[in-house]
């Protein structure tokens, strides 16, 4: 299944494009929350009024992203002030995916899941248990599961930047709320390889994401989408294909474009039809 980042298009993108991209076999939009609005003016109703838009042109809410965008004061890893607005806010997120239909959330951040100074051992400890209140508070409140994403340093990450790292936490966690999402824009920037990845994470991959380094067009792909599309088909997932990229300003030609390509290679409901972007 298809996604398109509602961060690839604008707000008040047309009908017709919405139209476009069902019929380009799109069944989804992954939402940045407040792409629709603020944190603080999110209402039940703006939320069921955006998912019967969606609706209405024969799309669902795939997934949430940018989670802890424009939240203040939160830190997964700081005080118990800072993490505790950290699990109120993410508690507020699952009930928006519960308004919008989205089961499963993208947790990047890596601002916001900063080590810093702190040793890594005690970094992953102190993660371990405070992602688990997490994972508990987020699944309580709207059956959201949260995707770990390996975050590079490149995109500021110092706290579980591999997809190993990423894995060994989801494993120490231990809980439905907290699986694994992958990003092949990530996977190559951090130096990974995302086939090896897809493989290792089997059954605790909750969700991924196409998309290029610097969340780049699709004109001159440089991510490794062939593996991806290879390792995803043999894990059998059977998740989201997120199409992530920023808005360019030829965007609705680059969206199309970028679905044309995820589309030839992740296939829409078979996985991995070609063999080269070439």
């Amino acid at each position: 299944m298809i996604a398109v980042s509602n961060l690839a298009f604008p707000a008040n993108a047309p009908s017709r494009f919405l139209a476009a991209l069902v019929a380009d076999e799109v069944c989804g939009i992954e939402v940045a929350p407040t792409r629709i609005a603020s944190w603080d003016a999110l209402s039940p109703v703006q939320l069921g009024d955006y998912r019967a838009m969606l609706a209405g042109h024969g799309l669902v809410v795939s997934s949430l992203q940018a989670l802890l965008f424009q939240a203040e004061g939160v830190a997964l890893l700081g005080d118990k002030t800072a993490f505790s607005r950290l699990l109120d806010h993410l508690r507020r997120v699952a009930g928006v995916g519960a308004g919008l239909g989205a089961s499963v959330g993208v947790f990047g951040a890596p601002r916001q899941r900063s080590r810093g100074v702190m040793p890594a051992e005690e970094a992953f400890a102190l993660g371990a248990g405070r992602l688990r209140q997490v994972a508990e508070a987020c699944w309580a409140e709207g059956r959201l599961v949260l995707g770990l994403e390996p975050v590079p340093a490149v995109y500021g990450g110092d706290f579980l930047t591999t997809a190993e790292e990423v894995i060994a936490m989801v494993r120490a966690v231990d809980h439905p709320g907290l699986r694994v999402h992958l990003d092949t824009g990530c996977a190559l920037l951090g130096g990974g390889d995302i086939g090896r990845a897809v493989t290792a994470a089997g059954p605790l991959l909750a969700h991924f994401h196409a998309a290029e380094p610097k969340l780049g067009d699709f004109s001159a792909p440089a991510a490794d989408h062939v593996s991806a599309a290879a390792a995803l088909c043999a894990a059998a997932y059977k998740g989201w294909i997120s199409i992530e990229m920023l808005q360019p300003a030829n965007w609705e030609t680059a969206v199309l474009e970028a679905v044309a390509l995820t589309r030839a290679v992740y296939g829409a409901g078979e996985i991995g039809r070609v063999t080269s972007l070439r």
